[in-house]
């Protein structure tokens, strides 16, 4: 990887706060004049520091009140069984965080729900149902203290 400069640092900075910031409010903010930090920008894009830009919404006004930590034991490691969790994972809207972990558990899953009904639906028709599940383990989240997506640059 290419070492990152301090103007570099500083657009990651500004742009993991507010990526809907214009070319000119990021140069402004950075201290460089338009056109190189758009250069800038399209090099971090280009080298992948920069994977994607999203919209960050807001889960209640979705009607989306529950969330848990559900970790996973799997009934075998087989490479078809790996897949199928995989293509499922991939699939589900109710997954937003899905990590592999050492120790009692093979995953860790970080999954939103309508409330707990449509949460219980979900592990007992849906996870479990896919037949490679041996056991799981739910924590509800009752409120989240810290949720952020930005890294300490």
């Amino acid at each position: 990887m290419q070492a990152l400069d301090k103007h570099d640092i500083d657009i990651l900075r500004v742009l993991q706060k507010d990526s809907s910031i214009n070319t000119q409010e990021l140069a402004d903010a950075v201290h460089l004049s338009k056109t190189p930090c758009w250069r800038r920008v399209r090099k971090l894009e280009e080298l992948g520091y920069i994977k994607k830009y999203v919209a960050l919404l807001d889960p209640k006004l979705l009607d989306l009140s529950v969330m848990a930590y559900v970790q996973v034991s799997m009934n075998s490691h087989d490479l078809s069984v790996l897949r199928k969790f995989d293509e499922f994972v991939d699939s589900s809207p109710y997954i937003l965080d899905c990590n592999s972990t050492a120790g009692n558990f093979d995953y860790v899953m970080k999954v939103i729900a309508r409330d707990t009904e449509d949460l219980e639906h979900f592990i007992m028709r849906e996870l479990l149902n896919t037949g490679v599940i041996q056991s799981t383990n739910t924590n509800l989240i009752l409120r989240p203290k810290k949720t952020t997506t930005e890294f300490p640059l």
